[in-house]
């Protein structure tokens, strides 16, 4: 598992000073010990935005990421766009070597056609379309942070949604080790 250590968190956020404080001793911090600190001293927010990069997490894992959470926000709508549904998972399938570029690039192309026309629907509708176009994107953390942003967005309560970001993303890493 990839690390990080005391001295490269200390430079990402001062605002982390109370971490390094309490946890002085650990000297190399994996985003599963990241994840798992209490939200007294880190929000759920906040531990996403310090391990959602590929430092910390291999390409795979945050793109799978991305793709559970635009099925999450899809799965609080009725009648989802299929397009949004399809780049979901041409994503899988680019992940599997099973499509090229060029077929993600397109069904990102299409569900961004999705998420303009919905603006006019509900903002619970646009961001969750939205959702779907970040998960579809090739850039993996990228596509991992602004996935899980638009699916917060389009739940009714934020600080839940987080709060099971969070959960997915240690039990994703968990199945990994």
């Amino acid at each position: 598992m990839k690390t990080i250590t005391i001295d490269e968190l200390k430079g990402i956020d001062s605002s982390l000073e109370r971490i390094v404080s309490e946890y002085r001793f650990q000297q190399e911090w994996t985003a599963l010990d990241i994840l798992k600190l209490p939200e007294s001293l880190v929000n759920n927010l906040d531990k996403l935005g310090l391990v959602l990069c590929e430092d910390l997490i291999d390409a795979p894992v945050l793109h799978e990421f991305a793709c559970r959470c635009a099925e999450r926000a899809l799965s609080r709508i009725d009648n989802p766009d299929s397009r949004s549904v399809a780049a979901i998972a041409a994503k899988r399938a680019w992940l599997e070597d099973e499509t090229k570029d060029e077929e993600l690039s397109e069904a990102s192309a299409d569900v961004c056609d999705a998420a303009f026309f919905a603006g006019s629907v509900t903002d619970d509708v646009d961001a969750a379309y939205w959702a779907a176009n970040a998960a579809s994107w090739t850039i993996a953390w990228y596509a991992a942070y602004w996935s899980a942003s638009y699916a917060a967005y389009c739940s009714a309560d934020v600080a839940a949604e987080r709060a099971w970001q969070v959960d997915v993303l240690i039990k994703i890493l968990e199945e990994e080790e």
